[in-house]
């Protein structure tokens, strides 16, 4: 309720919170990265609070506002320096979608995502040197699949050359051509021009990270506030045939409306907004979702009870789960967990023997 109200701005019939409820709401808030939404609906429906716990949401939006100005002021800054140098990048998550809720800063932030095609990479990095001073460590590659990491101005970045991993090839050369073939939308963030993701593949994408981190680690509320924000945006630009075929092509339709379920029935997004039709299955679906997300929290950090330093116990521990979720979420994706356990688990398998004959010889 307080998340629905803080999202679209409606409004919610006065009452007052003792402390101990709403220190239970913020611990719940936090574990969901939602805490800025609920902020914004207690203080615009002027429920009944006490002093310390005003102080205490004051303190909150003040920090979630500055660093959200510094991550707009990080992205505009990279988005001049691509500008500039006429290179072809798109900024994904994070800012580009914060601007669209009610209040972009109180949006709980993350790190600034991008992506350059591969092609580009060894200019970008040189370019990345040159203005900005970062060294960017290529051993990375080895580790992140997907994307390089580095910091600059107290930011975390994320330079991707793939936005996306899938298990099945063709549906990695298909989601590749997507992301490269497809003009690019803009938005002004920070004072200037930043390239972004289409209405359609934006939504595809932004649902495709949310499926992919719910599987292998789990996912928060925010995420699927996001998803929700972008499908109200863009109900009218969206190309809806487009993004059934796009679902068709990766079979993942089922996995695409147990989400819509959420967002329609919990978080209240308009179902006309929501491209396809809702039935009981997916709803269903949708609450067994619901129910991992609200126990799990953020990256599912909550589903652990392994720190992550002890390595071969986190280890084990992160193969039960990704195993065990691919199994329990297969009749959402059926095309590419069959082609999980056909490429993914021999390379999942060969690397944990080179990575133990690596340990061995370096001991």
């Amino acid at each position: 309720m307080l998340v629905r109200s803080g999202l679209w701005k409606t409004h919610l019939d006065h009452f007052d919170m003792n402390p101990w409820e709403y220190k239970e709401v913020m611990v719940e808030g936090e574990k969901q990265c939602v805490s800025g939404l609920i902020t914004d609906c207690l203080k615009g429906n002027n429920m009944g609070l006490q002093k310390k716990c005003v102080i205490h949401m004051m303190k909150l939006q003040n920090a979630l506002e500055k660093k959200n100005k510094n991550l707009e002021d990080n992205v505009a800054k990279l988005a001049r320096l691509f500008n500039d140098h006429n290179i072809d990048y798109v900024v994904v998550k994070g800012q580009t979608i914060a601007a669209f809720y009610p209040n972009p800063r109180h949006r709980v932030p993350g790190d600034i995502d991008f992506y350059i095609q591969l092609k580009d990479f060894d200019n970008v990095k040189s370019l990345l040197k040159n203005e900005w001073g970062v060294e960017i460590i290529d051993k990375s590659l080895y580790a992140q699949p997907k994307h390089l990491d580095f910091k600059y101005n107290n930011n975390e970045f994320e330079m991707h050359f793939h936005l996306a991993l899938f298990s099945h090839p063709k549906h990695q050369r298909l989601f590749d051509s997507l992301v490269n073939d497809t003009p690019r939308s803009k938005i002004t963030i920070g004072g200037e021009e930043v390239c972004i993701l289409s209405p359609t593949l934006n939504v595809f994408y932004t649902f495709v990270h949310l499926f992919q981190h719910l599987r292998k680690l789990g996912v928060a509320l925010r995420q699927l506030c996001d998803l929700a924000i972008l499908l109200n945006h863009y109900h009218d630009d969206i190309d809806k045939k487009q993004l059934v075929d796009i679902l068709k092509q990766f079979d993942y339709q089922n996995a695409f409306t147990a989400f819509g379920s959420i967002l329609v029935d919990k978080l209240g997004l308009p179902e006309q907004h929501f491209p396809l039709p809702i039935t009981e299955k997916d709803r269903k679906r949708g609450n067994v979702i619901l129910g991992d997300i609200v126990e799990y929290g953020n990256w599912g950090k909550y589903s652990r009870d392994v720190k992550k330093e002890i390595s071969i116990k986190h280890s084990i521990q992160t193969a039960c789960t990704l195993f065990s979720r691919y199994f329990k979420y297969y009749s959402l994706s059926p095309t590419e967990n069959r082609a999980f356990v056909l490429y993914d688990v021999p390379k999942l398998f060969v690397g944990s023997v080179n990575d133990k004959v690596r340990r061995w010889c370096k001991g």
